[in-house]
């Protein structure tokens, strides 16, 4: 077990896009001391594909976007073989980049805790402290894990919001070690939920929101407040082919119910299944969705490395 990111008791910059918490080495830096960049480098490696987008201040493309498929789940080190391979033949100098990436949902966790606001800074440690140990032994048991968390704003009269994210730190070093053969750093180690939330937040959804994320593995389901943070993940093997609807009735089943068990509101759609009209037009006539979240720049599965990219870019 590894604290990567202990932050210091500051208020976060005022961004609309959560900022914390993120996961590296080089802990947490203010707004002021951060080097000034104008491009950020941002991938992910699921399962069965890599995606990669490169933007700059202006959200222009300067590493066009690309994704690879692979029929099944491949070793995660074969995937980054493969996108170092790749970016190496874009001919693009990376020097320069802001470079960030999100590790999928099922490589961690991610946990709002409140506590009374009249605890003193070294009680409120503690208990954050407790809560971590508890939530890594629980599910995290035999593996080695790095985690970070951040104190959320508040008023004085508040309690205290705590956002904990824990990832396997196997796949952490493994993101760390291909940045570093590229001659890269990588500066936030995010995670995927938290991505679906900045998106949301970047997009100025009001509180509370909650986020019907698709992709080409999962639905992912997210909902934010300032009193908690949930989200479901729905494997599925994205499809466009004919017959799609007997695979989607069940899983829209068990999402509608997980909707009404939690009682979520104002649900946006996004992600992948926005580039196809008639499955837009599906989950439109079957869920109780509010609107769409549509990125409009960059094909819609690009949506949270192209948030990525801004909350890079601004922070």
């Amino acid at each position: 077990m590894r604290l990567i990111d202990k932050l210091p008791f500051v208020k976060p910059p005022k961004e609309r896009y959560v900022l914390l918490p993120s996961l590296g080495r080089g802990g947490f830096s203010l707004p002021f001391l951060r080097k000034k960049t104008d491009k950020a480098l941002t991938f992910t490696v699921e399962s069965s594909f890599y995606r990669v987008l490169g933007i700059n201040k202006e959200g222009e493309k300067v590493v066009p976007p690309y994704e690879k498929d692979y029929a099944g789940d491949v070793p995660l080190e074969e995937k980054l073989k493969d996108l170092k391979e790749y970016l190496l033949q874009t001919g693009v100098d990376l020097k320069g980049f802001s470079v960030g990436t999100y590790v999928p949902t099922r490589h961690g966790i991610l946990r709002m805790y409140t506590f009374p606001g009249t605890l003193k800074k070294h009680e409120l440690t503690k208990a954050v402290n407790l809560y971590i140990q508890q939530e890594i032994s629980e599910t995290f048991a035999d593996k080695d894990v790095v985690y970070a968390y951040a104190i959320l704003e508040r008023e004085k009269d508040e309690p205290y919001r705590v956002v904990v994210t824990i990832i396997e730190g196997e796949v952490y070093d493994a993101l760390v070690a291909f940045a570093a053969e590229l001659g890269l750093r990588l500066e936030v180690v995010s995670f995927e939920p938290i991505c679906v939330i900045n998106f949301g937040l970047l997009k100025n959804l009001p509180q509370p929101f909650s986020i019907i994320y698709t992709d080409l593995n999962k639905i992912l389901v997210v909902s934010y407040s300032r009193e908690k943070i949930l989200y479901e993940v729905f494997p599925y093997v994205f499809s466009t082919e004919g017959g799609f609807e007997e695979t989607l009735n069940m899983l829209i089943w068990d999402i509608r119910n997980y909707i009404v068990l939690n009682d979520l509101t104002n649900l946006y759609l996004a992600g992948i299944v926005l580039e196809y009209e008639h499955l837009t037009e599906y989950f439109l006539e079957r869920l109780p969705i509010f609107g769409i979240l549509s990125l409009e720049k960059f094909p819609e599965r690009y949506s949270l490395l192209y948030t990525l990219g801004v909350r890079l870019l601004n922070a």
